[in-house]
């Protein structure tokens, strides 16, 4: 019922008005009909007493007598209502002084005998006349204008319904100006709030047609997601500087590796080297080459660690670096990865770094956390998106979605997917659970490429 309150609330106010002006309209029409028997009940009960005393001895004897004869048994009776005495061709015989000017307009001939009938006055007057035949072949006509005999009930049945009917025009204005005003900014607002995107959207700051109190509403709302926004601005300039300063501590890192250690242990291998050529024991050799063995063994790992923190193949392009990085973290833990590449437009660097990082810590939660034995990785583009997908074999674990609790537990790897996605506009979906592996799809719109690039693509 909640759902439909405000439909349910314009609904009482306009049944109402509606219900007003349909009973109000049968009224009337019952009103008339009963206005209009009476009329008819009267004239025909007029007629028929004037016939009746027509009808009488006395008055027969008196021929040539009409006039005063319908003096005598007093046809002008202060009764509402006029008669008059006709021959059967329709000839004017006698007639109350009241009749005289308006029955020769009511009668016109052909009024049915026996039945009153409803009539137009003159000036649009309702007027009530009937016929009623008399022995010698005459006819009493009788008729009363519904104003003298019914008075206040025609004034009343004028007047009411112009007074129900203004009460529900207004009813209806009152019920469209709800829906209007009222129903239809709030719909609207539920309509926006419900779409917006909290952080980023921002509503209508206004909404004229709407009442004070929701402009006022919508006012509030509008500062609040004007925060909201400056707040995730404000977030996205702190990610994006600590991931720039991460990226250039990892570059800085990775120099001073490469122009430290790595050069001191590559110099200490040479000199290893040197002192092979010498004339040793075989006790003193053994111990040489354990030396030798240990320094490649720390160069190897000093290049990699390089390499891992200051990636020198990003330069060659999404589809190569994602192929160098696989081989390399392939040898190093020991896991089949199996990687498909379709033909890819051109790539920003911030976008090729995003799905670097994301690949690697995919893989390396996969197999530290996951112990997984395989990982499949997809990249494509499709329609106008960049699409990576990253899936393994291992354990699994619980998640809800909630990145903060990760973080608050010291799992940063999610938290910096994430992250890392936000900042190049992309979107991120990870599925998982235990026992069943775990699935992440990146996705990245790429609006400046046009729709020939996307010919080949894999179903994720």
């Amino acid at each position: 019922m909640k759902k439909h309150l405000l439909l349910i609330l314009t609904l009482l106010i306009l049944i109402p008005s509606v219900a007003i002006l349909v009973v109000t309209g049968w009224g009337v029409v019952e009103h008339e009909k009963a206005m209009k028997n009476i009329a008819e009940s009267y004239v025909l009960d007029l007629a028929q007493s004037v016939a009746v005393q027509v009808d009488r001895p006395r008055f027969m004897r008196r021929n040539l007598m009409i006039s005063r004869s319908l003096e005598s048994f007093a046809l002008d009776i202060s009764l509402p209502g006029w008669v008059a005495l006709v021959d059967e061709n329709g000839n004017l015989l006698a007639a109350s002084s009241r009749a005289q000017d308006v029955l020769p307009q009511l009668w016109q001939g052909g009024i049915p005998v026996g039945r009153a009938i409803l009539v137009k006055g003159p000036f649009g007057d309702n007027y009530t006349i009937a016929a009623i035949p008399t022995s010698q072949g005459w006819y009493v006509i009788a008729a009363v204008a519904w104003s003298q005999l019914l008075g206040p009930m025609v004034r009343f049945s004028h007047l009411w319904p112009v007074a129900v009917g203004l009460l529900a025009i207004a009813g209806v204005c009152a019920a469209w100006a709800f829906w209007r005003w009222l129903i239809m900014p709030l719909l609207s607002l539920e309509s926006e709030v419900s779409s917006l995107k909290w952080g980023k959207d921002l509503p209508k700051k206004d909404d004229p047609v709407a009442v004070k109190e929701i402009r006022r509403l919508r006012k509030v709302l509008y500062q609040l997601a004007q925060t909201a926004r400056e707040r995730e601005e404000l977030t996205q300039r702190y990610v994006s500087d600590l991931v720039r300063v991460q990226e250039e501590e990892r570059t800085k890192l990775a120099r001073e590796i490469h122009d430290g250690p790595l050069q001191d242990v590559t110099a200490l291998l040479q000199r290893i080297l040197l002192l092979k050529r010498e004339n040793w024991s075989d006790k003193a050799k053994k111990y040489i080459e354990i030396a030798e063995e240990s320094a490649t063994e720390a160069v190897k790992e000093l290049r990699g660690l390089c390499d891992s923190l200051s990636p020198p193949w990003l330069d060659l392009g999404l589809s190569q670096a994602l192929t160098e990085l696989t081989d390399r973290l392939e040898r190093v833990y020991g896991v089949k990865i199996h990687i498909e590449t379709s033909e890819l437009p051109e790539v920003d660097t911030d976008t090729i770094l995003a799905f670097f990082r994301i690949t690697q810590e995919a893989i390396n939660n996969a197999v530290k956390h996951g112990h997984a034995d395989n990982v499949w990785i997809k990249l494509f583009y499709e329609g106008k998106s960049l699409i990576l997908c990253i899936e393994d074999d291992g354990c699994g674990f619980d998640f809800e979605g909630d990145t903060e609790a990760l973080r608050v537990k010291g799992h940063r790897g999610i938290a910096n997917m994430i992250e890392r996605m936000r900042l190049v506009g992309g979107s991120i979906d990870i599925t998982t659970s235990r026992g069943k592996g775990t699935k992440v799809v990146c996705t990245v719109s790429l609006p400046f490429v046009g729709e020939e690039a996307s010919s080949d693509a894999f179903d994720v």
